[in-house]
């Protein structure tokens, strides 16, 4: 039993180590060939969503015409889509 918790106890330790390695910032050779950039565009456009609009209808409950008991729900109807509006940029 000792001799799995020593080896648990390396693995964990050694983890610790590899995690801490990591160098996130980075910039490798596929990064500067494909012309990535993580600089932000100078002009940003505002982008407007709009919210749909959404109803709430409790159907019923009543027996279906199969002969079938339907107990009743809460059903949300989408009466409105969501849009997007992006104004052009100049």
């Amino acid at each position: 039993m000792r001799k799995y918790f020593l080896i648990l106890l390396v693995l964990l330790t050694n983890s610790m180590f590899v995690g801490c390695a990591h160098n996130s910032e980075k910039e490798g050779i596929l990064e500067k060939r494909a012309g990535y950039s993580l600089q932000a565009e100078e002009k940003q456009v505002p982008v407007i969503r709009t919210k749909g609009k959404v109803k709430k209808a409790w159907l019923h409950a009543h027996e279906m015409p199969t002969g079938d008991y339907f107990g009743g729900a809460w059903v949300y109807l989408l009466v409105e889509q969501t849009s997007w509006n992006v104004p052009e940029a100049n």
